[in-house]
Order: structure tokens, then C-alpha cells, then sequence
């Protein structure tokens, strides 16, 4: 009996041991210009946010899908805006063959901004998601890639001892 306790207590103190870090709130506020974030509170810089975000598989996978489609509409906006640019100046050429082809390049520029705000929109909307996903399922996952042992009941009535890699 005694060698049995000797044993139960190795190894309760093993599971505490490989027990998953504390769950943590995340919250990002954006604003204007810049955008804030919390974890639990406290303000941390964007990659103390992704690393916590990283627990979370699918969470870190539609945060960086969110993150490529925020980039590529910033580059799409920057050829809208070129393009209206472009031939605003080229309006004022007075040697210009068609002194109205730039209403067209002018229409085409502002529907490809307006599809870069889309695509911002979205990939905001991505990043959001995965916050939530992350504050959802950060209580559910019994641990973060690696190992952890615990007992748990089995179908026919008794207890095992887990092993989970």
C-alpha cells in the first residue's frame, strides 16, 4: 500500500508538472493610425500578441491570412492611386491626343481602391476572427504541442494513466 501511494503521488506530481500555461484574454482595439493590444489588460507590442496568438493553430493560420490580405490591398490601393495620379497629370498635358481618356483611367483607379478597401475590410475581419477563436478555444486545448500525462476514466468504470505527445 505504501509503494501504491508512493507511486499515485509521482505521479500526480508529474501531471501538475506538464500542466498547460495559463489561459490568457486577448483583445486588440484598432484605431485610425495604430492599433492596440492586450493580453489580459496589459499593452504588448504585436509580436508578444502573435506569439500568444500562436497557441492556437487555426487561430495564427486566419491571423496570417488576415495579415497577406491587408498587405496586398495596400499594394493594389497604391496602384489605384498611381494610376489616378498618372493621368490627372497627364490631363493637363496640353499636347494630349484625347483630352477625355482620363475619365476612364479615372473610373478604373477608383474601382481598384475601392476593391483594396474590400480586401482590407476582410482581412480585418479575419484577424478579428481569429482573436475570438483564440479567446474561445485557449480553455479547450490540453496542451500546446507538447507533452502531458493525466489520468482519466475509462469506458469500463476505472482510471488510466494518459500519455499525450
Amino acid at each position: 500500500m505504501k509503494k501504491f501511494l508512493i507511486v499515485l503521488i509521482v505521479l500526480f506530481a508529474t501531471t501538475l508538472s506538464f500542466a498547460q500555461d495559463q489561459a490568457h484574454k486577448l483583445n486588440m482595439d484598432r484605431g485610425f493610425f495604430t492599433t492596440d493590444y492586450t493580453i489580459d489588460g496589459q499593452e504588448v507590442d504585436c509580436d508578444a500578441f502573435e506569439q500568444e496568438l500562436a497557441k492556437v493553430p487555426e487561430a495564427i493560420s486566419k491571423w496570417n491570412t488576415g495579415n497577406v490580405l491587408r498587405y496586398t490591398s495596400w499594394g493594389i490601393a497604391g496602384v489605384g492611386g498611381f494610376i489616378i495620379g498618372y493621368n490627372i497629370v497627364q490631363s493637363q498635358n496640353p499636347a494630349a491626343e484625347d483630352p477625355n481618356a482620363y475619365k476612364r483611367y479615372l473610373g478604373l483607379g477608383g474601382a481598384i481602391i475601392v476593391a483594396a478597401f474590400v480586401m482590407e475590410y476582410i482581412g480585418n475581419s479575419k484577424k478579428d476572427g481569429a482573436v475570438e477563436l483564440y479567446n474561445q478555444k485557449i480553455g479547450t486545448i490540453t496542451s500546446n504541442d507538447s507533452f502531458s500525462m493525466g489520468i482519466v476514466p475509462t469506458e469500463q468504470g476505472g482510471i488510466a494513466l494518459a500519455f499525450n505527445f
